[in-house]
């Protein structure tokens, strides 16, 4: 019998390894924030990208990936119900099991804000705990965010895991701005700068180890520096990004694989430079701070893509097509300078912050030419006066 057993648990050991991983997702987008707030534009928008991203490289299958737009609180919390279920259903057949909560929209110090509805932190946590998955990570963009993770005596605490996951369980929470500050959305890049930055580096901008894989801490990271960076001149005032992770385990974990993408570009070590990334139809889909030194590989679908590269006072653009299956190296050969148009802006401009000139000033010297080359699809429309002086027509900096 002795024998038998300690043949047997080997085998019983080496299927459950074996198993899949099986991650679920709820992504919450809420415009409405009830009466005297006004009603965002981008939220569902957020919420649409970043489940898509998930499903490319993420390991979100379809069929896990839930995305509620303006619910109210007994749809959210139906949603969790069945979701709980769903998990209880199929967790014997899994390795282990992740739950991924997202919300993008209006909050204050308290509570999420569902149009004229509140959910409290602290019934939020409770509702999300209680989704019986063994890793929970929570991911909130609006005003005062940071207090969810305070919420019933959390701290921040620095994890310790450094190597790909293995066995973990636990919770991380991430939030778009500390307790006391708001969360931004902009016109100008149709999004709100949280999840821009957590979209880029989970296709990729985050892997600071060059393995191909995005892991949590990288994320954060990437997602702190690259929001505070967009928002620190900001009349609104700048976002700190906060972080409660509490995992216990071997190894840290992995949010995304690069090479389960449909296609790859390839930013080669020789390059850098500010960049970016656009769809046919114009919608900006990754904005990277490219260093010298080490390649970056980002994720994307196949298709078409115009790419503007800014370093120093050169503004340049390539067009790329890609295939499915297929890895695209990017040359500096490849970019063109763009011709630029000079003009001075005019029309109630001077409050709001200028994210790239103001904030690079070594990429170019004229803030029009970023502008009607960069953001020519992004909402802010332009007119040309006989002075050929260009008239900003629209532009808008939401917070949450």
């Amino acid at each position: 019998i002795c024998v038998f057993l300690l043949s047997f648990l080997p085998a019983v050991f080496f299927a459950q390894e074996n198993l899949p991983i099986e991650r679920y997702a709820i992504y919450v987008a809420s415009n409405d924030g009830g009466k005297g707030r006004e009603i965002l534009r981008y939220a569902g928008t957020d919420a649409n990208r970043l489940a898509q991203t998930m499903i490319d490289v993420g390991g979100v299958k379809v069929e896990n990936s839930n995305i509620l737009l303006d619910p109210s609180k007994k749809e959210l919390d139906t949603y969790l119900r069945i979701l709980s279920e769903k998990v209880v259903k199929n967790k014997s057949h899994t390795k282990r099991t992740e739950f991924v909560f997202y919300y993008s929209g209006h909050s204050d110090e308290n509570a999420l804000l569902l149009g004229n509805e509140r959910y409290d932190y602290a019934d939020l946590k409770a509702s999300i705990s209680a989704v019986p998955s063994d890793v929970h990570v929570v991911m909130l963009d609006s005003c005062f965010s940071g207090n969810f993770i305070r919420a019933k005596g959390g701290e921040k605490q620095k994890s310790f895991l450094v190597d790909d996951s293995t066995v973990v369980q636990g919770h991380a929470y991430l939030s778009s701005s500390s307790e006391s500050e708001s969360s931004q959305e902009s016109d100008l890049i149709q999004a709100s700068f949280f999840t821009h930055a957590l979209i880029t580096g989970l296709r990729g901008a985050a892997d600071s180890s060059g393995d191909n894989k995005v892991s949590l801490n990288e994320l954060y990271h990437y997602a702190f520096n690259e929001t505070l960076l967009q928002t620190e001149r900001s009349t609104i005032g700048p976002q700190h990004p906060s972080y409660n992770i509490t995992l216990v385990g071997s190894g840290d974990l992995i949010l995304t694989d690069i090479t389960d993408s449909e296609s790859i570009i390839v930013f080669p070590a020789e390059i850098e430079g500010r960049f970016f990334v656009r769809t046919s139809d114009g919608v900006l889909v990754s904005e990277v701070n490219k260093q010298r030194g080490s390649k970056m590989s980002l994720a994307l679908n196949q298709g078409y893509y115009t790419i503007i590269s800014i370093i120093g006072g050169l503004t340049q653009q390539t067009s790329v097509s890609l295939r499915s299956g297929v890895t695209y190296l990017l040359s500096s050969r490849d970019f063109v300078p763009v011709q630029t148009f000079s003009g001075r802006p005019r029309g109630g401009t001077e409050e709001k912050p200028d994210i790239y000139t103001d904030r690079y000033p070594d990429i170019n010297t004229n803030r029009n030419e970023i502008m009607l080359i960069i953001t020519n699809a992004a909402g802010i429309s332009y007119n040309v006066d006989e002075d050929k002086t260009f008239v900003q027509e629209s532009d808008a900096w939401n917070f949450r």
